[in-house]
């Protein structure tokens, strides 16, 4: 929480952290209106505090399904021998390198990554649960492959289907939501400088998800996802540039502008000059940024294959 936070905004997050830590908390959905009932109290102060966690990456807001939890509420949780690094961004960031690669034991990835087993074992999860790695039975873990070839597919398919998932039938997204959703992407152009990267990571996908999950299709929400989860991951060793992602939330404004004003034909069209754009600028800068990234050898050497 900030430090302006209310002393009954502070109460909130207290409970929230008691009730909802453990690593068997991830995947859960929390409600606005049930947890105010909860604890006694107004939905303003229950939703400023979600939002908060949802900027700071232990909450995914989804559009018509609420908050879900991706990381335990635990204050410390994450934390690890990188300091406030979490344990999956250091863990993304070498499987966009490439050094998680054939089938690593459990063995192995403690020892690489120097943290206690509980939090290898939540990040593992999360992972799973996006589909970026996968238990191989009695050997280890298989880590997604995901590089360059990877990215750009992505980025070729996703140019097909958001534009296209914008001018299907019975397309509709909630008026408020693209509002709300409108509200945020200001107040980050706003504050651009300030933003985590991470919390500006978490804007942009959210923003795919919202329009996505106007086609009212499960199959696409997911698909989306996952490119989103693969794109994370190259996120996480990218270096910010200011200037390119407020021009990204500027061209997202862009398309909710068109939404609300029903002009989806113009809407489908912005959306896929923007996800050229960003496959350009992905790409442009890509080699350099793993090329940083190996120089500064902050990363260990490649983990053992499973023995």
């Amino acid at each position: 929480m900030s430090p302006q936070a209310s002393p009954l905004q502070t109460r909130i997050l207290s409970q929230l952290q008691t009730r909802f830590s453990g690593a068997q908390v991830v995947g859960q959905r929390l409600n606005e209106v049930d947890i105010a009932e909860w604890l006694g109290v107004s939905r303003t102060p229950v939703r400023e505090v979600l939002r908060a966690l949802e900027r700071q990456g232990t909450l995914v807001y989804e559009p018509r399904r609420g908050y879900e939890i991706v990381q335990p509420l635990d204050p410390e949780t994450g934390s690890g021998a990188d300091g406030d690094e979490l344990l999956d961004e250091r863990v993304m960031r070498e499987m966009a390198l490439g050094t998680l690669k054939s089938v690593i034991s459990e063995r192995a990835l403690l020892k690489r990554f120097a943290v206690p087993r509980g939090f290898l074992n939540s990040t593992l999860r999360r992972l799973m649960r996006d589909q970026l790695v996968e238990p191989s039975p009695g050997r280890g873990w298989v880590f997604a492959d995901i590089g360059p070839d990877a990215l750009r597919d992505g980025y070729r398919f996703r140019q097909i289907v958001e534009p296209a998932a914008i001018l299907c039938d019975d397309y509709a997204v909630d008026r408020k939501t693209l509002d709300a959703l409108d509200r945020d992407h200001a107040a980050a152009i706003e504050s651009i400088n300030a933003m985590e990267q991470r919390a500006l990571f978490e804007l942009d996908a959210r923003f795919h998800r919202v329009i996505a999950a106007g086609a009212g299709s499960r199959q696409l929400d997911d698909v989306i996802r996952r490119q989103n989860n693969i794109r994370r991951v190259a996120d996480y060793i990218s270096f910010v540039r200011p200037e390119r992602i407020r021009q990204s939330l500027i061209e997202h404004r862009g398309i909710i502008a068109a939404l609300l004003d029903n002009r989806r034909q113009h809407a489908a069209m912005l959306m896929r000059l923007h996800l050229e754009v960003s496959a350009d600028e992905t790409f442009a800068h890509l080699n350099h940024d793993l090329e940083r990234i190996r120089a500064r050898g902050s990363l260990s050497s490649p983990a053992d294959s499973a023995g």
